[in-house]
């Protein structure tokens, strides 16, 4: 039998460090991998022409600074068995494809200002829509409910 897998959205947000930590405990409990993927999307092309070129940074810095805050927010917040996977592409077609033949698919949202419910940003509707697992959305500060039962399993 496969090993269940859990694909996690991040971007660095208190909401997406709320999915993550959520997504690490579902995964203890189910013996699951937890892919935590960081979608991104190069900003060079968004300067324009007449912009200083000092102010520019390389393809190649933003892959490596976008690496480097996946690979820290799951060391801080992850665990042996999330893996971090940084990958380019618009957030919403990068999350689909990596949950591709995933068990479940967790993102965060932030809380609406002035309401109860929370804000759905377009990747988070997007996913909704059109993934084809489960889709968990975490609002931040929200704790796993049954994060309980990890004392009792381990």
């Amino acid at each position: 039998m496969d090993q269940a897998k859990i694909v996690v959205g991040i971007s660095g947000s208190a909401a997406s460090a709320a999915a993550l930590r959520w997504a690490a405990a579902e995964g203890r409990l189910r013996g699951a991998r937890v892919r935590a993927v960081y979608a991104w999307e190069w900003s060079g092309g968004y300067h324009a022409p007449y912009a200083p070129l000092a102010g520019r940074v390389s393809r190649e810095d933003e892959r490596r600074d976008a690496a480097e805050m996946a690979e820290r927010a799951v060391r801080e917040l992850g665990g042996a068995h999330v893996e971090s996977a940084v990958i380019e592409g618009p957030p919403a077609q990068v999350l689909l494809n990596a949950a591709a033949g995933a068990d479940l698919l967790v993102l965060g949202s932030d809380e609406a200002a002035a309401g109860p419910y929370p804000m759905i940003n377009p990747v988070v509707a997007a996913c909704l829509l059109r993934a084809h697992c489960p889709v968990v959305v975490v609002l931040p500060g929200m704790e796993h409910e049954r994060t309980g039962m990890l004392a009792k399993t381990g």
